[in-house]
């Protein structure tokens, strides 16, 4: 096991991501606000749009961020647990798999909360969106670490 201050600077990512996700799950971000927000960005790059384009791009969108900030999530969970549970291996399924159980607590959790808040709604729908990037986060952790692993030999 890491020394205490190591292990905070390891897990100092982590935290952040997940209080930075909490935030993602209040009101604030809720579909009417986030809407407002991207319509005056699309208006201003592309000009008028119609109501159904802009529900699906919208909706693009929202979906494309629970894949990416859980798949980052997963990411930096992989790192603060290598970090507490060091080898001299580069990659570990133990690493990968807390990484994944994070992302999957972190995701019922927040689909949980949005059940409270009056202008969200929880789905287990994403929570399986959220576990998809968060998987996929971690093949591309494999493959990077196993393709940079092939590079060294070969050198």
């Amino acid at each position: 096991m890491a020394p205490r201050r190591y292990l905070l600077l390891v897990w100092l990512p982590t935290f952040l991501w997940l209080g930075l996700l909490a935030g993602f799950s209040t009101d604030f971000f809720s579909a009417a606000h986030t809407g407002v927000i991207l319509m005056k960005i699309i208006r201003f790059v592309y000009g008028p749009i119609s109501h159904h384009r802009f529900e699906q791009i919208h909706f693009l969108v929202r979906k494309s961020a629970h894949f990416g900030s859980y798949g980052m999530l997963s990411l930096f969970a992989f790192f603060s647990w290598r970090g507490t549970f060091m080898q001299s291996a580069r990659w570990a399924w133990r690493w990968c798999g807390l990484a994944l159980a994070t992302a999957l607590l972190a995701a019922s959790l927040d689909e949980f909360h949005q059940t409270f808040v009056a202008s969200r709604t929880g789905s287990w729908h994403d929570v399986v969106l959220d576990m998809t990037g968060a998987v996929f986060f971690q093949i591309v952790i494999a493959v990077w670490v196993g393709r940079s692993r092939r590079l060294k030999q070969e050198a």
